[in-house]
This record gives structure tokens, sequence and C-alpha cells, in this order.
């Protein structure tokens, strides 16, 4: 933490620090928590924002901490205000702070510290999705102004203004060569795909994965009670999005239901009746939650955490010969993506509308597809050519 608090005062003046709390459940259970204090006093607003996410990894909830106590600090120190009142004006002089240093006092950054990349954008990330979580739950009368294209000013109500900022040109044009090179399988092959179901060691881990490449987030995943399942029908919804919060059981959940194909229909049947009766049977834990842990011991019968199902997915890889550090739990979206745009590029009778894309993925815009789309497939290529061949009057 002291490597991240380039020029700032001595580590016991600094009125925000993080601090390890031993907490208790209502089960009477200690857990470790980190928060961020005010005068060695806990924020109550940010925690809960920290909390949030700590929920799937208490690293998470620690890293954002850190993060946020040092643009707070910034914001004392060098711009006198607090964070409520910051504007993406003041994260903008604090991402060249980070850079540079305190240019007016001279203190600037030691050019031997290499500034990295992700590093960079650590802070950016955890900066606007605080921006955008404070702008959801709590209500203020802040109202912001920002420009766009030389237009007339667009209105961004709350703190809309800073996490709808795109920043990403700052750190792009002064750090450009420190971006990571580490590269992710972003689109499964049919081959890979056969691999990796073959190589887990559970139905339960076959059904998660394949639920992926159904288009569900992972998050979504996890979050799937048995109310959301319709075994019949092999219709299925989430319960929580983007780790938002989860759609009450007696209430109605209005998050996108999809139809599943019969294939993981069938694994997530088998996983049902099979390892999941057990290890509810055996837990003695009855709860709605679909997936499970399958291993004994403190966490038997629990709900799966995100941290677990990734050492899953990559252990699943190693074996089957795939490298682990190229695998994340996003790629099954990604090839479902490129899989419905490409069939419906060879079969058009059959292509999606915009309209069924933007239900089938949970998109508010279908400009979310782009990071998701492969624009070097031959098939769509090959596609868009035919299309503009037989789209002329036969002038040739």
């Amino acid at each position: 933490m002291q490597k991240e608090m380039i020029g700032m005062v001595n580590k016991n003046e600094r009125r925000f620090q993080v601090k390890r709390f031993l907490l208790e459940t209502k089960d009477g259970v200690p857990v470790l928590r980190f928060m961020l204090t005010d005068n060695l006093l806990p924020m109550l607003t940010p925690n809960r924002f920290i909390e949030m996410k700590s929920i799937n990894k208490l690293g998470s909830g620690r890293n954002s901490a850190i993060k946020l106590s040092v643009f707070f600090n910034f914001l004392h120190e060098y711009e006198t205000i607090e964070y409520t009142h910051a504007t993406n004006r003041h994260v903008q002089r604090f991402l060249d702070f980070l850079i540079y240093g305190d240019l007016n006092d001279l203190k600037i950054t030691d050019p031997s510290q290499n500034l990295c990349f992700s590093t960079l954008q650590g802070y950016l990330t955890v900066i606007t999705e605080f921006y955008k979580w404070l702008d959801q739950n709590e209500e203020t009368k802040m109202k912001f102004h920002t420009q766009k294209g030389g237009r007339a000013a667009i209105h961004f109500y709350l703190y809309g203004q800073i996490y709808r900022y795109d920043y990403q040109y700052i750190i792009k044009r002064l750090l450009p060569h420190t971006k990571s090179s580490r590269s992710y399988i972003k689109w499964y092959t049919p081959s890979e795909i056969k691999s990796l179901c073959a190589h887990f060691l559970t139905l339960r881990d076959e059904a998660i994965f394949r639920l992926t490449l159904e288009g569900f987030r992972i998050d979504e995943v996890l979050s799937m009670r048995l109310s959301d399942y319709d075994s019949a029908k092999h219709l299925i919804q989430p319960s929580r999005s983007k780790m938002r919060q989860t759609a009450p059981i007696n209430g109605e959940n209005r998050l996108r239901k999809i139809r599943i194909s019969d294939e993981t229909g069938h694994v997530l049947d088998r996983y049902l009746y099979e390892e999941r009766a057990a290890a509810e049977n055996q837990s003695g834990i009855i709860t709605e939650w679909i997936f499970l842990n399958l291993r004994k011991g403190k966490n038997f019968g629990m709900p799966v955490a995100y941290p677990n199902y990734l050492a899953v997915l990559k252990g699943c890889a190693r074996r089957a010969g795939m490298d682990p550090s190229k695998i994340r739990t996003h790629s099954g979206r990604s090839t479902n993506v490129m899989e419905l745009l490409e069939n419906g590029a060879l079969n058009p009778a059959e292509r999606k509308s915009e309209a069924e894309l933007l239900y089938h993925f949970g998109w508010k815009s279908i400009n979310s597809m782009q990071p998701y789309m492969k624009f070097n497939s031959e098939i769509m290529a090959n596609a868009a050519f035919d299309r503009h061949n037989t789209s002329g009057d036969g002038d040739d």
C-alpha cells in the first residue's frame, strides 16, 4: 500500500486509511473485512460499496478500499474537497498526479518507477464503479454538466459525469507502451468446447460452463435458483445480473428468461438429480441456489463463489492441454455471440433480429456487442461479400 501512496504525506498522518476489522455474521461466524476509515472511523457509504466488492473475493474489497483511500486522500490534500463533490475534472487531475506527481510543488514521480498500465486502469475501474454505484444507491440533488463533441452541454445527473466520462485516452496517450500484453482465449472452437466438457470433474462444473455458452455472464449463472428453472421446458433465468441486487424469491423476477439447448439442459438435470441432491442431503442445508459446493468441508452445501469456479475452469483447461493463464469465465458468452452471428450469416432465415439479440444477452444497446465480436471471421466476411454481390442488378 505504501508504494501506491506516491507523493502522499506520512502514513500515520493520512486522513483516509484502510483498516482490518473482524466482524461477526448473524450466525456468529467471524469474518474478516477491510474497511475505509476517515480519521480512523469507518465510513458508512464507501464501506457499503467495498462490502459488495468483498462478496466474491475478500481481496477485491481490499483492493477497492486501498485505491479509494488514495483517491480520497488526493482530493483532501490537493483539491480540498470531499469525494461527494468530485467531478470528472478531479479524476483527470488524479490520473495526472499518479503519472507525474505534484507538478505545482515540483514533487514529481521518480522516472525510474515504471508505472504500469494495469495499475492506472485499476484505479480508473474502481473510481468509476464506485461513482456508478453511488448514482444507483445514494440520493443527492447534485447536478453536473459535461461537454461532448463541441456540441451543446449534455446533462448528466448525480455522479454520471464521472463514470460516463472516457478517461482511457489519457492513459493510452501517456502510456501506450505499458499496456498489458496478456491475451486470453476469447472464442472457443468446437474442439476446445468438446475437450473442456470432457475434462470437468463434476456435472456441476460442466453445467456452469455450458450455461456461459448459452450467453449468460458467470455472475448470472451462479445466481440461478431452483425456482428460476423450468426443467420441462428448459427455460432458465438468473436472479442477479452484473452484481446487481438479487431478485426476491416471492416477487417478480424481471431478468431475461432463456431457452437453453437440450444438451445443456440434460447436463443440468443430471447435476440436479445426482450431485446436488446428494450434497443437499448430506450437508443438511436446504437452499434455493442451484450451484452448490460439493466438497465436504466448511463450505459444503453452500453456493459456489466466483473465485472457486475460476480455479475449477483453469484446472479443467490444464487437464485438457490448454494454457490456464489464457482462460477466463467470460469467453463462453463471447463464443455465443459469434455463434449466433455466424449462424445467421450462414442461414439468413435463422438470423436474429436486433431486438432478439438485445433480449438474449441482456443488453440495452446493440453497441454492447462490439467487444464480443471477432472481426477476422471468415464466415462473416464471406457473408458480407455474398450480400454485396447478390444485392446488385446484375450489371456485370
